[in-house]
């Protein structure tokens, strides 16, 4: 067998085969960089929830450690003079408003509810949220 013969039946890769691998590689590279933003964006809506089930369930104790007959505790709907940040310092994106209502569920108790309302872009057009809790104190007085 000729030398010449010899080379042509040695395999590589040719230009074309090398260009598809390329491609695929890329494309499997984008779309782990996208999988990746998306994660981002995902960590930092639950970032947010988690903080504002930290404002209502602080704001719920904050309630129920009053003591009985608490002007704060008297019926009707209150917020917070300004927004909040994650760690309860004013300037934040989260909004918090509570409402106290007489004898729900039964006669005696006094149901306080806490509602966090913020801004998130990230995950929907509208990009609005709102997390609530409820919690029960006792009346000074029965019925309240």
């Amino acid at each position: 067998m000729s030398s010449a013969k010899r080379r042509s039946t040695n395999k590589g890769f040719s230009l074309l085969e090398a260009l598809a691998a390329a491609t695929v590689l890329g494309g499997g590279l984008l779309m782990l960089t996208s999988a990746a933003i998306q994660l981002t964006r995902d960590e930092k809506h639950v970032d947010w929830t988690s903080a504002a089930h930290g404002l209502v369930q602080h704001k719920l104790e904050e309630l129920r450690s009053l003591p009985l007959g608490a002007p704060e505790l008297n019926p009707g709907t209150y917020n917070d003079a300004n927004t909040l940040k994650a760690d309860g310092t004013t300037g934040g994106p989260f909004t918090r408003s509570w409402t106290v209502a007489n004898d729900v569920p039964a006669m005696g108790l006094r149901t306080v509810t806490v509602q966090i309302t913020w801004r998130d872009s990230l995950k929907d057009v509208n990009g609005v949220h709102t997390t609530t809790a409820a919690g029960f104190v006792r009346c000074a007085n029965i019925p309240c």
